[in-house]
C-alpha cells in the first residue's frame, strides 16, 4: 500500500510502511532512536521530471547529516557513537541494507557521511542504523538525508585542487576574528556563520551548526584584489568559536570546513588590516587598548613608510634595468622582500596564548617599555604584551632577492634562536582539537600572504653612484 509522508518541502511514498522513497534533489529529515534501523530507496531511472528515460541510469550523490544527538550520561568522557549507513544497488543483493547486509559506508566527516555511486546505478537502496546505547543516554539522534543525480545536497567547499578549504583565518583580538577568502571565488551569495558549542561529533554538519549558531555578532565583508576580508565582531573575549564560510545557491547551502576561533585574553591585541603602505599586515599589534583602530592602523603604516624612504634612495641608484645580479631575481622581488621585511618588523605581531601552545610556539614576553622598537611604547603604550616570533625565512628571502652590494645578512646561532621562530613538525591537542604542526600549520607569525619577517639591530646598505662610494644605516631598534 502507497500513502504519502510529510517531509521538509518533499512528498515521499512509503513501501509497507517500512522503506521512504527519497526523491530527486530533496532533503529528508527523521529522528532514530538508540538501536533503531530505517529504511529508504531511490529510483534513479524514475525520475521523469528531469527528463531521463524511464529505463535510463544515473549517477547519484548521496549523504547524510546529524543534526543532534543523544545527551551522554555525566560520568561519560568519550565520543558520542555516530550514526552508520548501509547501501545496495542490486535486489539480489539486498533490499533491506543493515549491519548484516549490504556494504557499509566509510566516507565520513564528523556528522556527514557521503557516498556516490561512482558507476550509473538504476536503484539505491539505504539503511540508516543508530548505534544501541545504555539507558542512562537520552534523546534521539536527528538527521538529514539526501539524494541527487545533479551533486551534492550537503556539498563542502573547497578549493580547486579538491583538498583544502578556501576560506582561512588571519588573526583574533579579544572581539574580532579577520577572515579571508580566495580570489578568484569572490561571490556575493557568501556569509559568515559562527557557532559555539558545536558537538565535536557533528562539526561537518550545516543543520548542527545552524542549531549552534551564536546571535549579536555583525561581519563586514570588503573585497581587495586578492580577495574578500571578513570581520568579525562584537565576539567575547578569551572565548571559542567555530566558523564557516556558507555559500548560498538557490535553497542549497554549501559549507567550509570549519575553522576554530580563540579570540585573545588581553585588550592591548588589536587587529588591525587595510593599510595603505604595509598593505599585507593582517594581523593583531600592540597598542592602547583605548586607542581606535583607525589611529592605530595609520600610525604603524606612516612610521614604516618613513623606515622604508632610505632603502627606496638606495635601490634606486642601482641600474636595475641593464644590471642583473641575479638568474632568478631582479629589483622587484628585492623591493617587495625588504618591504615586507621592513612592514613587519615595524609592526610586531601580538599575541596571548595558552600554555600549551606556549611551550610549543616561538613567543616572547614583552613587558612594559620592552618593545624592540621604542617608538612602539612612546606612541601607542602598549604595556606588556607578548609576541608572536617572526619567522627566519623571510630574512633568508631579502638575502636571495637583493643585490649583493646591499651586505644583507641574516643572524645565526644563539642570536638568531632569540630572534626567529623556526618550523617545528610535530602535533598537539588545543581546544579540544588535534593541531598538526609544520609549514601548513606554523609556530611562528605568518599568513596566507607569507607574512614572515625577521629583527636585525642595523643594516648596513651600500650603493655606488658617481664613482663614489656611499654607506648609509638603515637602523631598526632592538
Amino acid at each position: 500500500m502507497l500513502f504519502l509522508i510529510a517531509g521538509i518541502g518533499l512528498a515521499c511514498v512509503a513501501y509497507a510502511q517500512t522503506t521512504v522513497q527519497l526523491n530527486d534533489s530533496q532533503m529528508w529529515s527523521a529522528s532514530i532512536a538508540s538501536g533503531d534501523l530505517q529504511h529508504y530507496y531511490f529510483d534513479a531511472a524514475a525520475q521523469r521530471s528531469l527528463g531521463l528515460q524511464e529505463s535510463e541510469a544515473k549517477r547519484v550523490y548521496l549523504t547524510l547529516t546529524s543534526c543532534s544527538q543523544p545527551i551522554a550520561p555525566g560520568n561519560y568522557e568519550g565520543e558520542v557513537p555516530s550514526l552508520n549507513m548501509f547501501i545496495s544497488t542490486s535486489s539480489e543483493e539486498t533490499t533491506l541494507p543493515g549491519p548484516s547486509h549490504g556494504t557499509m559506508v566509510n566516507d565520513t566527516n564528523l556528522g556527514r557521511i557521503s557516498w556516490n555511486s561512482g558507476d550509473q546505478v538504476q536503484n539505491v537502496w539505504i539503511g540508516v542504523v543508530a548505534p544501541t546505547l545504555t539507558d542512562n543516554w537520552s534523546g534521539n539522534w536527528t538527521y538529514q538525508i539526501a539524494i541527487s543525480t545533479q551533486g551534492w545536497m550537503h556539498p563542502i567547499l573547497s578549493d580547486n585542487d579538491g583538498g583544502s578549504t578556501i576560506f582561512n583565518l588571519e588573526d583574533t583580538d579579544d572581539t574580532h576574528a579577520l577572515f579571508t577568502a580566495s580570489g578568484e571565488h569572490q561571490k556575493d551569495n557568501r556569509s559568515l556563520l559562527v557557532a559555539s558549542s558545536v558537538a565535536p561529533e557533528l562539526r561537518y554538519s550545516l543543520c548542527a551548526v545552524d542549531r549552534a549558531a551564536i546571535s549579536d555578532y555583525t561581519v563586514n565583508t570588503t573585497r581587495t584584489p586578492d580577495g574578500e576580508h571578513f570581520l568579525v565582531s562584537n565576539l567575547t573575549s578569551n572565548s571559542s568559536y567555530m566558523a564557516y564560510l556558507i555559500e548560498s545557491t538557490g535553497s542549497l547551502r554549501s559549507m567550509s570546513a570549519p575553522i576554530h576561533i580563540q579570540t585573545k585574553a588581553d585588550d592591548n591585541c588589536r587587529l588591525i588590516y587595510g593599510l595603505g603602505f604595509c598593505d599585507q599586515v593582517a594581523y593583531s599589534v600592540p597598542a592602547k587598548a583605548s586607542d581606535t583602530t583607525d589611529s592605530i592602523r595609520e600610525r604603524y603604516d606612516d612610521q614604516a613608510r618613513q623606515l622604508f624612504e632610505p632603502f627606496n634612495i638606495a635601490i634606486s641608484q642601482f641600474n636595475c634595468e641593464t644590471t642583473q645580479y641575479s638568474l632568478v631575481r631582479n629589483c622587484t622581488d628585492c623591493y617587495q622582500d625588504y618591504k615586507r621585511w621592513l612592514c613587519a618588523v615595524s609592526i610586531p605581531r601580538c599575541t596571548s596564548i595558552s600554555q600549551t601552545i606556549a611551550d610549543t610556539v616561538a613567543v616572547r614576553v614583552v613587558d612594559a617599555n620592552g618593545s624592540r622598537n621604542p617608538w612602539i611604547d612612546e606612541a601607542l603604550e602598549p604595556g606588556t604584551w607578548t609576541e608572536l616570533l617572526p619567522c627566519i625565512d623571510l630574512c633568508y628571502q631579502v638575502v636571495q632577492s637583493c643585490p649583493p652590494f646591499m651586505a644583507f645578512n641574516c643572524p645565526k646561532g644563539d642570536l638568531a634562536s632569540l630572534q626567529y621562530g623556526y618550523w617545528k613538525r610535530s602535533s598537539i591537542d588545543a581546544n579540544g582539537m588535534s593541531v598538526q604542526l609544520g609549514p601548513s600549520y606554523p609556530t611562528l607569525s605568518y599568513s596566507s600572504f607569507f607574512r614572515l619577517y625577521f629583527y636585525k639591530p642595523e643594516i648596513y646598505v651600500y650603493y655606488k653612484h658617481s664613482s663614489i662610494n656611499h654607506r648609509m644605516i638603515v637602523t631598526v631598534y632592538a
